[in-house]
């Protein structure tokens, strides 16, 4: 078996050189070849001579890509095109990842050949970073449609080569880059596991994320892009006469107001960053039949 590993990146020349040492630190135990492909979205940075050291280090595993159109998913599109393996696996260019990470995705593949859908635990670098962009739970669980608001992240996730034969790439519309700044990895396991394949979280395919936002308002920006990705990927569906997510969209929309007020006894903080993600959702249910659909010539699938 052969895992393609695929970073796509962007003006992240230092974090991107942690995630690579971090990478070739690991075990490597099991029965497998791989390969990385770092994905450089128009960075002006050192991004290139880091991939490329790395390369030399690593002749034939490392290999450098470029993507000129801007946006996380026309990187991820580019890489999956380049990719040669039957396990894809997705990691951010702001991780450390945990020794034993890539023998676990392997074992989890391997011991289940029905299994194409797979997430892994996310947790903080540190704990100077806001609380946001992670994903700590400790339960292992599966998921099947419909089932749940909740998908693995970008930064720790992997699929067999055959889901993207079937279902399509990632919606170019959606995602980091974009106008809607999100939604792109919910868009695509909402579309599989609407077509019948199976999800898995596994917590133990662990990863570190390093991301950069240390103070509220950092935070409050993600969860308003967050919030904007949400509302344009169920909207897009629901337009399309999809019936659940139909529903989805009349539960968010009636869930705002009591989403609005405090809690008692809750942080300032948290408030900010619900309200901050309440008004991306608004801002996207009002702008994604505008904007989206005045691109469908960008639209993968």
């Amino acid at each position: 078996m052969k895992l393609s590993v695929l970073i796509c990146t962007r003006n992240r020349a230092k974090p991107l050189d942690s995630t690579l040492h971090s990478f070739f630190k690991q075990q490597f135990g099991g029965d497998y070849h791989y390969e990385v492909i770092v994905i450089d979205n128009n960075s002006t940075d050192e991004t290139r001579q880091v991939i490329e050291r790395y390369a030399a280090l690593h002749p034939g595993i490392v290999r450098y890509c470029s993507e000129s159109r801007q946006g996380l998913t026309y990187a991820r599109n580019k890489a999956i095109a380049e990719a040669s393996g039957e396990i894809i696996v997705f990691t951010d260019d702001d991780v450390l990842i945990d020794e034993s990470w890539l023998d676990e995705i392997h074992r989890e593949f391997t011991s289940d050949p029905s299994l194409c859908l797979f997430g892994g635990r996310v947790l903080l670098a540190h704990d100077g970073l806001q609380r946001v962009s992670q994903q700590p739970s400790d339960e292992r669980q599966t998921f099947v449609f419909p089932d749940g608001w909740t998908f693995p992240m970008g930064a720790n996730m992997a699929f067999r080569r055959e889901v993207f034969n079937r279902i399509g790439l990632f919606d170019v519309r959606l995602g980091a880059g974009r106008f809607f700044a999100g939604g792109d990895e919910t868009d695509f396991f909402y579309r599989a596991l609407k077509a019948g394949y199976r999800l898995l979280y596994a917590p133990n395919a662990l990863v570190y994320h390093n991301h950069d936002r240390v103070n509220l308002e950092q935070a409050c920006r993600l969860e308003y892009c967050y919030g904007k990705g949400c509302s344009a990927y169920l909207l897009k569906h629901a337009l399309r006469g999809d019936t659940y997510a139909m529903r989805m969209v009349y539960w968010l929309i009636a869930r705002l107001p009591g989403r609005w007020f405090r809690k008692d006894g809750e942080p300032n903080d948290i408030l900010r960053r619900r309200r901050a993600q309440i008004r991306g959702i608004i801002f996207g249910l009002i702008a994604a039949p505008l904007v989206m659909w005045s691109r469908q010539t960008e639209q993968s699938r």
